[in-house]
């Protein structure tokens, strides 16, 4: 059997896509453009309030030019959003600016300005951030790689709730430099895995699978694969495939199996791809098909995995003398455009990971609290993220009206009664907005 036993780092650059939903039913328009597809809308919605200073719209509006939304990904514009909100203290713009600024996207790169801006959002408390940063201090990737740094970030954003985080930190405590512990591993992958993480629940399935970290439960391992198949991860859908091709933790189910290897050799798994073409050869859950079993096998040839590589040449070498000069050379034109099928599936597996965008809470405190403040009427102003005077005193009003202590301090128990009381619309306050 082939597995994958644990998954390769996230990039910087594929972190979940995070917008920043408004408070104002005046962008309501907006938000009902992008649900519908409609990024230009939501950008034109957004447009005003972001000039005069909004920086949660000024990050949401860069977000939608780095995504490619608006038709395709500008870099340079993103920047150009991104920097007013990150010099205004916005941790979601940083943290985007940051790995911009890294990987020289739309800019000479500057590792400086990324790792002081990644750092900045991470130390607000930023959990994107702070996972971030945790791998760029696992790979050493323009730092000292540091697997204690590594740890202590990861472990800042997991205890946040963050699902990649939680399968970062699960990560190192199996591969740990200074001994491994399955246990721990376990138990973060499961959180991770629980909250819906693909990835983790790959790793999860495997580890009931091999009762490394938990008691061995080939059934439990069929559950958490088959979540994560069904989340489209080339991966789980080929040791899924496995499970069931084998009667593993389940009955066995070679039309099943073949599905699986097929979802997971268009979506690019070269083991999938090399169980995909044994099946065709043997007659597994399909007709015996030598021709597209080498097809198959000669993508997985070329998928740039070292250890897959190595098998596939092999299985190669096996499979030949079975076809005949005239079968080999429609396998070769078989195996060109099956590469097309892949590449394609690949494209749109990656972009339904970004589309529908995942809506967040608000991009820092103050410009929550600004916002709720303006719409109930006790600010005037900007919406800038930047808690001065007439923002405190805005604050100490709103607090004196609902009988809290008006200490003018932001909060999160601040933002849980300005949230209450624009859900309700309550606007009976005093006259004297400021």
């Amino acid at each position: 059997m082939i597995f994958i036993p644990i998954l390769r780092l996230l990039s910087l650059v594929t972190c979940a896509w995070l917008l920043v939903m408004p408070a104002r039913a005046d962008f309501g328009s907006g938000w009902d453009a992008l649900a519908a597809g409609d990024a230009g809308a939501a950008r034109v919605a957004w447009l005003d309030a972001a000039y005069t200073g909004d920086v949660d719209l000024q990050f949401n509006i860069g977000l939608l030019h780095e995504s490619g939304l608006l038709g395709e990904i500008d870099y340079e514009k993103a920047i150009r959003w991104y920097r007013p909100a990150a010099a205004r203290g916005l941790p979601a713009a940083q943290n985007r600016l940051a790995g911009l600024a890294i990987q020289g996207l739309g800019m000479e790169p500057d590792t400086d300005l990324g790792l002081d801006l990644l750092t900045k959002a991470a130390e607000a408390g930023y959990a994107p951030a702070q996972n971030n940063l945790a791998m760029v201090y696992e790979n050493g990737t323009h730092v000292l790689a540091s697997a204690d740094l590594a740890s202590l970030w990861y472990h800042r954003a997991a205890l946040q709730g963050l699902p990649e985080a939680q399968y970062g930190l699960a990560r190192l405590f199996i591969a740990g430099e200074g001994g491994s512990d399955p246990e721990q591993g376990f138990r973060w992958y499961q959180a991770a895995a629980e909250a819906g993480f693909a990835q983790a629940e790959n790793n999860l399935a495997l580890m009931y699978e091999q009762g490394e970290g938990v008691a061995k439960d080939l059934t439990a391992a069929v559950y958490w694969y088959h979540r994560a198949a069904e989340k489209g991860l080339a991966v789980a859908q080929n040791n899924l495939a496995i499970m069931l091709q084998y009667g593993r933790g389940t009955e066995i189910n070679p039309l099943s199996a073949a599905t699986w290897y097929q979802a997971a050799a268009l979506g690019g798994d070269p083991f999938g791809q090399i169980n995909l073409a044994n099946a065709y050869a043997n007659g597994i859950g399909f007709e015996q098909d030598l021709i597209e079993a080498y097809a198959w096998i000669l993508i997985a040839r070329i998928s740039g995995e070292e250890a897959a590589g190595d098998v596939a040449v092999e299985y190669a070498r096996r499979l030949s003398p079975r076809l005949d000069t005239d079968a080999r050379h429609q396998a070769i034109a078989r195996a060109q455009i099956l590469r097309d099928s892949v590449d394609a599936e690949v494209a749109q597996r990656r972009e339904n990971e970004l589309w529908p965008l995942a809506i967040e809470e608000m991009g820092s405190l103050p410009a929550a609290a600004q916002r709720y403040l303006k719409e109930l009427g006790y600010l005037n102003g900007l919406i800038d993220g930047i808690a001065g005077p007439a923002t405190s005193e805005a604050i100490a009003r709103f607090q004196n009206d609902r009988g809290m202590e008006a200490d003018g301090r932001i909060s999160e128990a601040l933002i849980a009664a300005l949230t209450e009381a624009y859900a309700t619309m309550d606007t009976t306050k005093g006259e004297n907005g400021a």
